[in-house]
C-alpha cells in the first residue's frame, strides 16, 4: 500500500511501533468499537423504553398496525440492532487482521 508521505509520517508519529498498514487497522478498529458503543446504546434505549428485546418487539410490530411513532422506533431499533451485529463482525475481522500483522 502506497500512502502519501504526510499520512505515513503521521502514522509513524502516532503509532511509532506499528507499520502504516497496522496503524490503519488500529484506527479502523477504534472506529468500529466507537460505532458498536453507539449502536448498543441506541438498542439499550429502546429496550428500556419498550421493556423487551428487539426480536420480541419485532414480532409484535409485524403482527399489528403500529402508529407512526412506534413504527419509526421499530426502524430505528432495527438499524441499531443491525449496526451492533455489523460492528461485532467488523471488529472480529479487524482483530484477525491485527494478529496477521
Amino acid at each position: 500500500m502506497v500512502l502519501p508521505i504526510a499520512i505515513e509520517s503521521s502514522a509513524k508519529r502516532l503509532f511509532p511501533n506499528l507499520n502504516p498498514e497496522q496503524a490503519i487497522v488500529e484506527l479502523l478498529l477504534e472506529r468500529a468499537q466507537k460505532n458498536l458503543i453507539k449502536y448498543q446504546s441506541g438498542a439499550r434505549e429502546f429496550e428500556a423504553k419498550y421493556s423487551k428485546d428487539f426480536e420480541t418487539f419485532r414480532k409484535k410490530i409485524l403482527s399489528s398496525k403500529p402508529d407512526s411513532a412506534v413504527e419509526q422506533d421499530y426502524f430505528d431499533w432495527e438499524l441499531a440492532a443491525t449496526g451492533v451485529a455489523d460492528m461485532q463482525e467488523e471488529i472480529k475481522r479487524l482483530k484477525a487482521l491485527q494478529k496477521k500483522s
